[in-house]
């Protein structure tokens, strides 16, 4: 069973070393064989965060969540792309998306980012 399977989704309080989560992310096999990784941090009725690493050039094509969202980069720099508004967010940017509109992401470099999802009640 994948140490993914392991994880605790949803605590009172959690915290998370984010450098180190990037880095077993980099050491797994979804990385070497995918565009990207991920792994669900957060899952709740309210709330999913997610950590992503894609490398340069790669894209999650054109989708939407049920709520609002944020995007926090931690490493590299992306292109975010929604409802023909474009930024290029590099790492310490926050984005945020506060209408469930489609979008789309493209690495500009190897990088990292944490998905927040507020799920609507």
């Amino acid at each position: 069973m994948a140490e993914a399977e392991h994880r605790v989704l949803d605590a009172p309080m959690m915290s998370f070393a984010l450098d180190e989560e990037i880095a077993k992310l980099k050491q797994g096999h979804q990385w070497k064989i995918e565009s990207r990784a991920a792994v669900t941090l957060v899952k709740n009725d309210a709330l999913t965060i997610v950590l992503v690493v894609l490398h340069k050039g790669a894209t999650l094509k054109e989708h939407h969540e049920k709520g609002p969202v944020t995007v926090t980069v931690l490493e590299g720099s992306i292109r975010f792309r929604a409802s023909g508004d474009e930024r290029m967010l590099a790492r310490g940017a926050l984005l945020t998306l506060t209408n469930p509109l489609p979008h789309d992401v493209e690495a500009l470099e190897e990088s990292a980012f944490v998905l927040t999802v507020i799920q609507p009640r």
